[in-house]
């Protein structure tokens, strides 16, 4: 008995030596390679399995309204692991799943060439086989019940992948200051400055590798099982029936003076809130594009706009009164080694500053700032600290990255390009630079009583839990110049739209006050084409200024005088928008009125009023309810104008190889001129042609044109 027990004591003692050896063996393996070794073994775990940053759902950008300038879209996108599914399922379930994509997601190929691909696939062993992207959530609750799919992730090898999309619902309306969400680039606009807020927190997900060959990572789980963190959203200022406006206008313009490039901005005078924003250029496929943020980032030579600041620090600097005379000598007059002329033959002598500001004179403007400021350095030095006063020197520190440097000389430290004819030419608009933002908001301040405000576009940023961050409208300085001269230089700039260069587009219905610009942008080659760029600066209305604006419009061919270009622009901008302004107020007042509201709107935008078309249906359609027209043309088609007792029928040519002017016309007709001159067409909306996206005019050949209706 002794012995029995002896005997087992001693097992006893053998197993529990032989398993702490295994113990001690296991923990010197997990120590070394864990600790001394764990480096090596992470980066080969890491080749297949990681923890990937996944960025939270992007947060929404919204106008003054809350309606949405952008939004993300959740998309997926499904493929296929061809090594998970069985032979007999797949080949039993094949037939029915190419029939199911052919004939919903994947309209774009036959059911017997998915059905080929699909076995070659199998055959192949393909691991991360595509069969669709871009698809919504609808799309895929109808996708995860096709045949084979419905089996799940691992009895199928159904993989899905989710992504975001940003998305413009207003297409092109500001679309450069809304800005762009890029993977691989710079993020611009809104979208860039304020990522930060807009991009949320940064989440993981366990990703696996599918492919020895490629890069391609998916989600170790379903992606429908984790809910993206949001990121905040941001509520801008900018209105979408005034941008409507804003961009409409420079559109037209820039059609029909077949400009090179255009910009507007709209701005709130006692705020300095930016309402509409417009950059329009042509791209290099000759469409219409808001490419570059020209009103925001470009600095040029200003012109004749820039004279409302040397008027001002006339004043300011007490060197003048508007009552001051000055000999304009008919217009012609040298300066130091260079001879100036004004823009337009007017053969007037002596006048009043307020005369020579209203006429734009530029002989005017120079003589009497060269002699108050271009006799000494102490003059030219007085010169430059009242620009910058006026804030013409610095950054509007408005919300968006790549704002402009304004170029204005300094005397001291640029001496070497400081020459005699310096003053002068920069008293109307010339060896300076500023962004036509700048311009504008020194504009805005004369405006506002002096008060220089800081443009700003969005009012607050939104968390999803309610909390939000506001901003409020900032002042860069309380004053820029005394009251009484503040007030001198409004009245000299209603005297422009009275009796002066703006006096054509004088309006019955309302006041408004500015400047005329007439650039010439390469006068330093004079054997050069002459090129310019018109503009126009003020605020409306003149006696109770709501709004400030600028509108530039960059090589126009044809008629270039900011005076005929320009001004016409901000006149049809300030009507229109001043009348919105009115039925906003009525509808506040009385609900009822929302439906007035939408006609006035409808108006507006041209859906009422002037329309074209087939010219047959317009004569059948007025014959048939007995209304009077008159028919100038028998051209096919037409362009209808509405007079107050009947309907005038002009012709509206189409041209072979030419992209046609659609606007105004009815879907069927827009796609039948289009498509029967060898065009593609991709309609956007409904009811009438209000937008194209190649200019008319443009040669056609067989570019895809997309229409927009309203």
């Amino acid at each position: 008995m002794k012995e029995k027990k002896t005997e087992l004591v001693a097992r006893a003692y053998f197993v529990v030596i032989v398993f702490s050896i295994i113990a001690m063996v296991i923990a010197y393996k997990v120590a070394k390679i864990s600790v001394v070794e764990g480096d090596k073994w992470r980066q080969k775990g890491e080749v297949n399995v990681r923890w990937m940053e996944l960025d939270a759902d992007r947060g929404n950008i919204y106008a003054d309204d809350e309606s949405i300038l952008v939004t993300s879209m959740q998309l997926y996108e499904v493929r296929m692991d061809m090594k998970v599914l069985n032979d007999k399922v797949f080949y039993e379930k094949v037939d029915s799943l190419a029939l199911m994509l052919s004939t919903t997601i994947r309209t774009d190929k036959t059911k017997s060439t998915w059905k080929n691909e699909l076995i070659a696939a199998k055959k192949k062993g393909k691991p991360y086989f595509f069969i669709a992207k871009d698809l919504d959530i609808e799309d895929l609750r109808m996708v995860r019940k096709f045949p084979i799919f419905r089996y799940g992730r691992y009895g199928s090898g159904y993989i899905e992948t989710r992504y975001g999309r940003r998305v413009k619902p207003l297409k092109e309306l500001a679309s450069r200051t809304i800005g762009e969400d890029r993977d691989n680039a710079q993020k611009v606009g809104l979208e860039g400055y304020y990522d930060r807020f807009l991009k949320g927190p940064v989440d993981k997900r366990l990703m696996k590798k599918v492919s020895a060959t490629e890069d391609i990572w998916v989600p170790i789980y379903d992606p429908s099982e984790n809910n993206l963190l949001k990121g905040d959203d941001i509520i801008t200022t900018i209105n979408v029936h005034l941008q409507d406006i804003v961009h409409s206008e420079v559109e037209n313009a820039m059609i029909k003076y077949n400009a090179k490039m255009a910009t507007a901005i709209l701005m709130e005078v006692e705020t300095g809130a930016i309402k509409a924003i417009t950059n329009l250029g042509v791209n290099e496929h000759g469409l219409l594009r808001e490419y570059y943020n020209i009103g925001v980032a470009s600095s040029t030579e200003p012109g004749s706009t820039f004279k409302l600041a040397t008027a001002l620090a006339l004043l300011e600097d007490g060197k003048a009164t508007p009552e001051t005379t000055v000999n304009l000598n008919g217009g012609t007059l040298k300066f130091s080694d260079r001879i100036m002329h004004d823009s337009e033959k007017h053969n007037r002598f002596v006048v009043t500053l307020k005369e020579a500001f209203a006429i734009s004179s530029n002989v005017g403007l120079a003589s009497l700032a060269n002699q108050a400021y271009n006799q000494d350095l102490e003059g030219r030095k007085m010169f430059r600290d009242r620009l910058k006063t006026f804030g013409l020197d610095a950054l509007t520190g408005i919300d968006l990255e790549g704002e402009g440097k304004p170029k204005i000389k300094d005397p001291v430290l640029q001496k070497n390009d400081w020459y005699g004819t310096t003053i002068p030419w920069m008293a109307h608009g010339y060896e300076v630079a500023i962004t036509p933002l700048q311009m504008l908001n020194l504009y805005n301040a004369v405006a506002n009583g002096g008060k220089l405000m800081k443009p700003y576009l969005v009012s607050e940023v939104r968390s999803e839990n309610g909390k939000s961050i506001y901003f409020k409208p900032t002042v860069l300085k309380e004053s820029i110049a005394k009251p009484e001269n503040i007030r001198a230089a409004q009245a000299m700039l209603e005297e422009v739209v009275l009796t002066g260069t703006a006096k054509s587009i004088k309006s019955e219905e309302f006041s408004f006050a500015g400047k005329t610009g007439t650039t010439r942008i390469n006068y330093a080659n004079k054997e050069e084409f002459k090129k310019y760029n018109a503009s126009f600066a003020g605020y409306f209305p003149a006696d109770k200024p709501k709004y400030s604006l600028i509108v530039v419009v960059y090589e126009p061919q044809g008629v270039f005088y900011g005076s005929l270009v320009a001004a016409p622009i901000f006149k049809s901008i300030a009507e229109k928008t001043l009348a919105w302004g009115r039925m906003e107020d009525v509808a506040a007042v009385d609900p009822a009125l929302t439906d007035s509201l939408a006609i006035a709107q409808a108006k507006r935008n041209n859906v009422v009023g002037s329309v074209s078309g087939y010219a047959g249906d317009f004569i059948t359609l007025f014959d048939y309810v007995g209304m009077s027209y008159k028919v100038k043309s028998k051209q096919q088609w037409a362009l209808v104008n509405p007079l107050e007792h009947k309907m005038i029928l002009n012709g509206k040519k189409i041209s072979k190889g030419k992209i046609p002017d659609v606007r105004g016309m009815g879907p069927r007709d827009a796609v039948y001129v289009l498509e029967s001159l060898g065009l593609g067409v991709l309609v956007q909306g409904s009811g009438k042609v209000v937008r194209q996206s190649i200019l008319p005019g443009t040669t056609a050949n067989g570019q895809k044109v997309e229409i927009y209706l309203n």
